[in-house]
């Protein structure tokens, strides 16, 4: 018998004994990763400063600027990272009046807690130099990189082009708080965000004392000035457009607008070589945002030719790729002059990427991009403090192994940004390691229920892999006075995700059960946003998803399925309601809500009288509206696009048929999440009209591609014919 080799001589209790033992020893090991995956953020509540408001800086919408801050502590409690939030701009009115509706013009929208992780981390392992430092992250809700000024205001826009004015007062307000006493301060941002670092750096240095030392960081900020691939200077337009709208001229370094027109003073390549303090400049030579939005905008692609490279960098065709080399070289070009000191640091890596700083897995994990055998925590770690000097520049694509390619911003910015805090990044090496192992066991097992049990677990890790984020519930508290309650008489409730990108103005509202919903009940003549209404039956422990009678609804009624009181306060949104474009490749960055269900009827109900002794509220009818009504008042009825409205059902078409015993009820429920390629490119594909989806599969089993998950409830009824005790995996 080798070595490593199951025992074939031993009995079957002993072979599933020792298999049992296995099983435990590497579920104990996955659960440990994954805490530990889960440590890598930490959530921090929002200071807005409201005195700003009488001095006029305010956000476009006239609300306070507001900013977060993790205080410092040990060693670094003297120490200041400072970090501007990125979102991209808005250039006229139309634009900056859309963006005065979300968290990126109004405070009044921002979320309560925003993650912290990557160069915002506050644990040692992910951030060893910055870590205990004072980290504070000032929210973006101007649209101009922190440099606007126009004091008139349009009563009919009733717009605030006060940018320069938030800077300044979030900075008063941080001086009065002990920033005024730093002894390390760095000021860092990501896109938008980084270019504001750029144009503040040394503003930023005048604020504060002799002998502070003092560095500034632009992570994906160096935007450059080059044509589209239709040969038109569409970003410099577009920048002049900026400058010109928010009076930007005034507040952009001298040094650059005293020789050039203001305008290209909003290009790093023109500011960053007269820019006296020391600068870090981290950028992908591939960057994706400028691939998608400098290079080959939607205006010089009218008919999509870019979008499936845009999307992955390994779709490109050989001439899209060339194009791409060639704007590497453009963009080499305009970094000569900014790295003519020794001051500066410098780390260009070729990956197509946007933001690395401020997502775990690129800023300091065990696979994190490597750049001459450097991370990026450690590269700028080392050029802070002086350890040593850091002026890199990767070959070109695609010779960095260790790039992750995947085009998206990371949590904080919301060109491609969740906007509301994130979960933690997951190290896929080692979550893929455990997996591996364990399906090694699997595999040696001959007991079919835990084989079952273990499906259940892998797919609950992909699913923490694929879409997890946890989205806080919203009650609808001025239901009640409207009689629209749940069956408990508590207030109805949502979970909303909001928007961003492409998607600010669209709509996904997802039902936790299976109603027969109309789209004309969202008015859309009257409203123009496009809207998804999508139907999802969640299965609870009350009957299925309705109660039938007093006893059913009694009981229910002490449940999350009857009462907001016991709903837990955050949900994960995955599937169709993932925020990962990989994942959900059409619906993404689309505003996405999931209704609560409360109410035992699949929102239809409408019963005005309360008995006494039940104190039971029949009043599902009432909860949509309310809810609608909200979501409404949010956003929905104010979105500029024409509306199309559109509706799907998911496990939701239930039929009337007998069962084996011959009695007439419902038969099957299904529970299929929409989180496959397949299910989710079908759906996108008819929603956005590119192709007719109507497949119906062939006959059980033909299908290898099913997922046959067995629920535990379904897996306790069968007969249990092994006398030893059973491992139960919850």
């Amino acid at each position: 018998m080798s070595v490593g080799s199951p025992c074939v001589l031993c009995s079957a209790k002993q072979r599933r004994k020792m298999l049992d033992s296995r099983l435990g020893q590497w579920l104990k090991l996955l659960v440990s990763l994954l805490l530990l995956l889960k440590t890598q953020g930490v959530y921090v509540g929002i200071t807005y400063v409201k005195n700003a408001v009488a001095k006029g800086a305010v956000c476009l919408d006239g609300s306070p600027p507001a900013y977060h801050w993790d205080k410092g502590f040990g060693t670094g409690i003297n120490s200041w990272l400072i970090n501007f939030e990125g979102g991209g701009w808005c250039n006229n009115v139309t634009t900056c009046l859309s963006r005065k509706k979300t968290h990126l013009g109004s405070s009044k929208l921002m979320g309560q807690k925003i993650a912290f992780s990557g160069i915002m981390n506050n644990k040692r392992q992910f951030n060893p130099d910055f870590y205990n430092w004072n980290r504070v992250k000032i929210r973006y809700c101007d649209g101009s990189s922190f440099t606007g000024d126009v004091q008139a205001v349009n009563p009919a826009t009733n717009l605030h082009f006060r940018g320069a004015r938030i800077w300044l007062a979030v900075m008063e307000d941080l001086l009065a708080k002990g920033l005024k006493n730093a002894e390390n301060a760095l000021l860092s941002g990501c896109s938008a965000g980084g270019l504001a670092s750029i144009l503040h750096c040394d503003s930023f240095h005048a604020l504060l004392r002799m002998g502070t030392k003092v560095k500034c960081l632009s992570d994906a900020g160096y935007f450059i000035n080059v044509k589209d691939v239709s040969g038109a200077p569409h970003v410099q337009s577009y920048f002049n457009q900026i400058v010109t709208l928010h009076g930007s001229a005034k507040n952009l370094p001298l040094s650059c607008t005293s020789r050039l027109k203001p305008s290209l003073c909003f290009f790093p390549q023109y500011v960053a070589p007269q820019v006296r303090t020391p600068l870090f400049i981290l950028n992908a030579a591939y960057d994706s945002w400028q691939i998608k939005n400098i290079l080959a905008p939607s205006i010089a692609d009218p008919r999509g030719a870019w979008n499936s490279c845009k999307l992955d960098i390994n779709n490109c065709s050989p001439l899209q790729l060339k194009a791409m080399q060639d704007f590497r070289l453009q963009f080499l070009n305009a970094l000569n002059r900014a790295t003519n000191s020794s001051s500066r640091g410098l780390y260009i890596d070729s990956c197509y990427a946007h933001c690395q700083t401020e997502t775990q897995a690129t800023w300091f994990t065990a696979d994190s991009p490597v750049l001459a055998k450097m991370k990026i925590a450690k590269a700028v770690g080392d050029w802070f403090y002086d350890r040593n000097p850091f002026q890199k520049i990767d070959c070109p694509y695609p010779c960095n192994p260790t790039c992750q390619n995947n085009g998206l911003a990371p949590p904080n910015n919301p060109e491609k940004r969740p906007p509301n805090g994130s979960a933690a990044s997951v190290n896929m090496s080692l979550l893929l390691c455990g997996l591996l192992m364990l399906i090694g066991v699997m595999l040696e097992m001959t007991d079919s229920r835990l084989r079952q049990r273990l499906s259940v677990i892998v797919c609950l890790l992909i699913l923490l892999k694929t879409g997890g984020v946890s989205v806080e519930i919203t009650y609808v508290n001025s239901a009640v006075a409207k009689g629209a309650v749940c069956l408990d008489g508590s207030p109805p409730a949502y979970h909303f995700d909001k928007g961003f990108g492409e998607g600010i103005n669209n709509w996904l509202i997802q039902i936790e059960v299976s109603p027969s919903v109309s789209p004309t009940l969202l008015e859309p003549q009257e409203s123009s946003a496009r809207y998804f209404v999508s139907v999802f039956l969640a299965m609870d422990s009350q009957e299925g998803a309705w109660c039938k009678d007093i006893k059913s609804c009694l009981s229910r009624k002490n449940t999350a399925s009857g009462s907001s009181k016991k709903m837990k306060k955050q949900m994960g949104f995955s599937g169709i309601l993932s925020r990962q474009q990989k994942s959900n490749p059409d619906f993404y960055n689309w505003n996405r809500i999931k209704v609560r269900y409360c109410d035992g009827s699949s929102f239809t109900g409408n019963v005005e009288v309360v008995d006494p002794v039940t104190n039971l509220h029949f009043r599902g009818a009432r909860v949509w509206l309310a809810v609608i009504e909200d979501l409404l008042a949010k956003g929905m009825k104010n979105a500029q696009n024409n509306a199309k409205v559109k509706c799907i059902s998911d496990a939701g078409f239930f039929i009337h048929e007998k069962d084996v015993s011959g009695q007439q009820r419902i038969e099957t429920f299904y529970n299929e999440v929409v989180a496959t390629h397949t299910i989710a490119k079908a759906v996108g594909d008819w929603f956005y009209e590119r192709r007719n989806v109507h497949m119906i599969d062939c006959v059980c089993p033909c299908n290898p591609t099913c997922h046959k998950i067995v629920s535990d409830s379904l897996l306790d009824e069968e007969e249990d014919e092994d006398e030893e005790q059973e491992v139960e995996i919850d």
